[in-house]
């Protein structure tokens, strides 16, 4: 069963949604579960506000699940939770990486760094989800998917043999055909610029060890 919402968007029935949100917030819970497990076994103990969020993650997930919390929007609500997860994910996997050491980035901080704005970002576009109204989850597409781990892929495949400035610029460009709309001309200035940002802000902020051009030049 299903009903239009006032503007004409598709729309689950009430008991879809409670079936819908119960899986959602066990298999968020169930995440979080084994993202504390495995917090106990990296070498370095795990700073407590890490583990204290992803407890209070696990604990969100409960809620969902046994409609404690009202999804509003489904869309925002679910894709903050899996964004602030793998920003939960990336605190614990560089946790073994040295931070800072006075003023020199370490090759942790940067990883840090970016998880916890992500975090941050994210945890904004949750609470809106829960706040305010807005379409349910619509059926899903593997074109978004498949150009997404390519191009993660492919910077892992590039970033080596050809640096940092081709590797970013090929991840941009992949990551773009993700979109149906995308347009290739906008996309090319955009990959153009967050090549240069990348270029000065890895090698020369932070001081880290990626060469920029391929070997063989």
């Amino acid at each position: 069963m299903s009903d239009a919402t006032p503007s004409g968007e598709w729309s689950r029935s009430a008991d879809a949604r409670r079936q819908y949100n119960l899986v959602g917030g066990i298999i968020l819970a169930v995440a979080a579960l084994g993202l504390f497990v495995w917090s106990f076994w990296v070498n370095n103990p795990v700073p407590l506000p890490v583990r204290s969020s992803i407890i209070i993650f696990f604990a969100v997930g409960i809620a969902i699940s046994a409609g404690l919390l009202r999804v509003q929007n489904p869309q925002d609500v679910y894709g903050g939770m899996a964004l602030i997860l793998l920003s939960l994910t990336a605190l614990v996997a560089s946790n073994d990486l040295p931070g800072m050491r006075g003023f020199a980035f370490g090759p942790g901080t940067a990883p840090r760094l970016f998880a916890f704005l992500l975090a941050i970002l994210s945890l904004g576009v949750v609470v809106v989800g829960f706040l305010k109204r807005g379409p349910d989850i619509t059926g899903y597409k593997i074109q978004g998917v498949v150009f997404i781990i390519g191009s993660i892929l492919a910077f892992a495949a590039c970033i080596r043999p050809l640096g940092l400035v081709i590797a970013s610029f090929a991840t941009v460009v992949i990551c773009a055909a993700a979109a149906e709309d995308g347009k290739w001309r906008e996309t090319l200035i955009v990959a153009i610029v967050i090549t240069i940002f990348c270029s000065f802000l890895f090698p020369y902020g932070l001081n880290l060890p990626f060469q920029l051009w391929p070997r063989f030049w």
